[in-house]
């Protein structure tokens, strides 16, 4: 059975500002509380426009090189998925985001940044409540040598691999459990990372413009060009940094074993569509099972 649990949402209002990874401008991104049912909400600014764009997985529309959402034409908010993951490890459900770039501040790189100002606005517990995700069969889905897996469980649990063609991220692997302590201190510190040749080809594309090693870890041919790391496996705990923000578009609290490996962002939402979807159909048939006898005694008193 399972248990509901209240939503929640901010205190009070913040502001936070940093550079836009790809643009290198400086972004102001607000929080406001929000009402019971709400959900979480972007508001762009563009001008004198202020263009709404629900958080949802019928608004993902590139997966690329980051998580970002869409109105359905022009309009776009990018690289969600670390404020996500500080919003989902704290329980926020309702919440309205005002910014006034395409995308969100890239801030240290981690989650930490978010996380520690959700915190300092405070929470707020709501009167209503929400049913966490939760799965009754394995649900997965593969792309090549690339998988993601989510195993029914009580409780958060994650298995991540990497493997990629560097000396120092070959065969990396991390499990734990994510409870919000653990989230915390263990996943949201951790930065996004990239290689330093992917790094220079992007910026002479005239993106990562504000990328720097104050906000990633930059990997060499064979090191790192940063002088210290947060932890030794920094590189696979973002990776799970990245996974819990793009589930987190699904708008619910979720528990289960995930299990991932070399996947990303596309992985990550084509299993956040799966899990919605099989979902969906298990709540429609308990909602069936429910209503057909009360309609059966009904029909037999006539």
């Amino acid at each position: 059975m399972v248990t509901a649990i209240h939503r929640k949402t901010i205190q009070n209002s913040i502001t936070l500002r940093g550079i836009g990874v790809h643009s290198g401008k400086m972004v102001t991104l607000r929080l406001h509380p929000a009402e019971a049912n709400t959900g979480l909400i972007f508001y762009l600014y563009k001008g004198t426009q202020k263009i709404r764009i629900p958080i949802s997985l019928d608004h993902v529309v590139d997966t690329s090189n980051a998580t970002t959402i869409g109105d359905g034409s022009s309009n776009r908010v990018q690289t969600i998925e670390h404020l996500l993951a500080a919003v989902h490890t704290l329980g926020i459900t309702d919440c309205i985001f005002e910014i006034d770039s395409v995308e969100v501040p890239i801030m240290d790189g981690s989650s930490l940044p978010f996380w520690e100002g959700i915190r300092s606005a405070g929470i707020r517990v709501l009167d209503e409540t929400i049913e966490p995700i939760t799965i009754s069969n394995p649900i997965w889905v593969v792309d090549g040598d690339k998988y993601l897996v989510m195993l029914p469980s009580d409780e958060l649990k994650v298995t991540y691999s990497i493997d990629f063609n560097h000396p120092l991220l070959r065969g990396q692997s991390y499990t734990t459990t994510l409870d919000e302590s653990i989230l915390g201190t263990d996943i949201l510190p951790a930065r996004t990372f990239g290689f330093l040749k992917d790094v220079e080809a992007l910026q002479a594309r005239g993106l990562a413009m504000g990328g720097s090693l104050d906000n990633a870890v930059v990997l060499t041919d064979d090191g790192y060009l940063n002088e210290t790391l947060r932890y030794d496996n920094e590189c696979v705990r973002h990776k799970i940094l990245d996974l819990i923000g793009d589930l987190a578009v699904m708008g619910r609290p979720f528990r289960g074993h995930l299990i991932a490996s070399k996947a990303g962002h596309a992985l990550d939402i084509s299993l956040a569509k799966c899990i919605m979807s099989q979902v969906t159909g298990n709540e429609l048939t308990q909602f069936k099972s429910r209503r057909i006898p009360l309609f059966a005694k009904k029909q037999a008193t006539r």
